[in-house]
C-alpha cells in the first residue's frame, strides 16, 4: 500500500446546523443554539481531499480560520512518507507557538485529514493504514443527559435504553447537593443491567466545586454503583483528581480537553484516573491518541475516548480506536445533531449496544458544496457556557 502524500492545499471550512427556535439544546451550563464543526480539508498532490475536524471548534470555531493559515507554511509542498507523520512534523516547525489547546487540535485536525485522504486514494477505510482492525467491533455507551430537570434527564435516559445503550452518561447539576439528588433520582429508576456515568464537566464547568464536595459527589455515584464518574475536577487540576480518586470507591476518568500527550502522561503519573479520555481532534490526531493509549496501558489505566463533535469526529476517533487493542468502549453522543449526519457517507452501524467498523474507504465522511450550502456557519452560537 502506498501511504507516502504531499499535500498541496489546504483549507478550514466552519459550519453549523443552527437548531430550530424552541429546540435547542439546553442544560445547567446554558443553551447550545447551534451545533458548530471547525473542520479542515487537505488536498493531495493527486487531487485527492481528505478531512479533519478541530474538536474545540464547537466552542470556538473562529479561531481556526488563523490557525490553519499559520500552519500552511510548514505543509504545502511539503512530502511525507505516511499521513502519520504530519503533525508531529507541524508540532517540530512551530513549537514556539503551537504548544496544545486548540493549536494542537488543528495540528491532529490536518493529520487526520491526510489519514483520509490517503485512505481514500488507496480504496481502503481509514483504520488500516492505522495497523488494522483490533476488532470488528466496539461496545458505546450512550453520551447526552443533558436537560435542566431531573425528568428531563430520566426521560433521555429511558430513550437510550430504548434504543439498545447498557450504558447511559448524563451531565451533573450546577451544585453538589442537586447533582446528589439527581444521581438518586435517574439511578434509582434504571432498569437491572443498566449501568450510569455521571459526567461533572470539570465540577462543573465554570465555577468548579471545592474538592471535598467533588469528594462527596463521588462518594455518592459509589453507593449508587456508577460506572465511572468523569473530570471531577478542573481540567488542569492534576493534584484535585489525584485526591478524588484515593478517597472515593469509583472510577475516575478524565481530561477529554487536554491537548497534549503530555498532560496525559502527568495525569496518568500522578495517580490521577482510572480512565484517560483522550480525543482525536483534541489532544493532536491519531498518532497523538495511540501514544497516550500506550502510555494508559503500561500503567493498568483504561482508555475511553471522548467523542463529542460532527461526523468527521466521530469517525476519526472511531477509526483509531477500532486499530487500537486496548481501548474497549466508545462514547456515543445521541443527541440530535444533523450536521453529524450529513457528513458521513453511511449511518453509523449500530447493534446490540456496539458500533460495527465501516467499510467505506477514508474515514467514511464527505464534504460537498450542498452541505457547505445547508449548513452555513452562524457566529456567536456553539457549545458556550453562560
Amino acid at each position: 500500500m502506498n501511504t507516502a502524500l504531499t499535500v498541496t492545499g489546504l483549507r478550514a471550512v466552519l459550519l453549523s446546523h443552527r437548531y430550530p427556535k424552541g429546540e435547542e439544546l439546553t442544560w445547567v451550563g446554558g443553551t447550545i443554539r447551534s451545533w458548530d464543526a471547525a473542520l479542515v480539508e487537505v488536498t493531495l498532490s493527486d487531487g485527492t481531499r481528505g478531512i479533519g475536524e478541530a474538536g474545540a471548534g464547537i466552542m470556538a470555531a473562529l479561531a481556526v480560520p488563523g490557525i490553519v493559515d499559520s500552519f500552511r507554511p510548514y505543509l504545502e509542498g511539503r512530502g511525507f512518507g505516511h499521513p502519520l507523520e504530519v503533525a508531529d512534523h507541524l508540532r517540530a516547525y512551530t513549537a514556539f507557538w503551537s504548544r496544545g489547546g486548540i493549536l494542537n487540535g488543528v495540528a491532529g485536525a490536518i493529520e487526520t485529514a491526510a489519514l483520509d485522504a490517503v485512505a481514500k486514494r488507496e480504496g481502503v477505510p481509514a483504520y488500516e493504514l492505522l495497523g488494522g482492525l483490533a476488532r470488528p467491533t466496539i461496545e458505546a455507551y450512550a453520551s447526552g443527559g443533558l436537560g435542566t430537570t431531573f425528568d428531563e434527564v430520566s426521560a433521555w435516559a429511558d430513550a437510550q435504553i430504548a434504543a439498545g445503550f447498557g450504558t447511559v452518561k448524563f451531565r451533573a447539576m450546577t451544585d453538589p447537593d442537586t447533582t446528589v439528588r439527581l444521581l438518586v433520582h435517574v439511578a434509582g429508576r434504571l432498569p437491572d443491567g443498566v449501568r450510569f456515568v455521571i459526567d461533572a464537566v470539570q465540577a462543573c464547568a465554570s465555577d468548579p466545586w471545592p474538592v471535598d464536595e467533588a469528594i462527596r459527589v463521588g462518594r455518592k455515584a459509589a453507593e449508587l454503583g456508577a460506572r465511572w464518574y468523569e473530570e471531577p475536577c478542573q481540567a488542569d487540576d492534576v493534584a484535585g483528581y489525584a485526591r478524588v480518586r484515593s478517597e472515593v470507591d469509583v472510577p475516575i476518568s478524565g481530561v477529554e480537553s487536554n491537548g497534549t500527550v503530555r498532560e496525559f502522561a502527568e495525569l496518568i503519573a500522578a495517580g490521577g484516573v482510572d480512565i484517560a479520555q483522550p480525543d482525536v481532534t483534541f489532544v493532536g490526531g491519531p498518532a497523538a491518541f495511540a501514544r497516550v493509549s500506550g502510555i494508559a496501558r503500561e500503567a493498568g489505566v483504561a482508555v475511553v475516548p471522548h467523542v463529542w463533535g460532527s461526523g468527521v469526529t466521530f469517525s476519526a476517533n472511531l477509526h483509531t480506536v477500532l486499530a487500537d487493542p486496548h481501548v474497549e468502549l466508545f462514547e456515543y453522543c445521541t443527541l440530535s445533531n444533523p450536521l453529524r449526519d450529513a457528513l458521513l457517507v453511511e449511518p453509523v452501524g449500530f447493534r446490540d449496544g456496539r458500533v460495527v467498523a465501516p467499510t467505506a474507504p477514508g474515514l467514511g465522511v464527505r464534504l460537498t458544496p450542498e452541505i457547505e450550502r445547508d449548513f452555513p456557519f452562524h457566529p456567536g452560537g456553539g457549545h458556550v457556557i453562560r
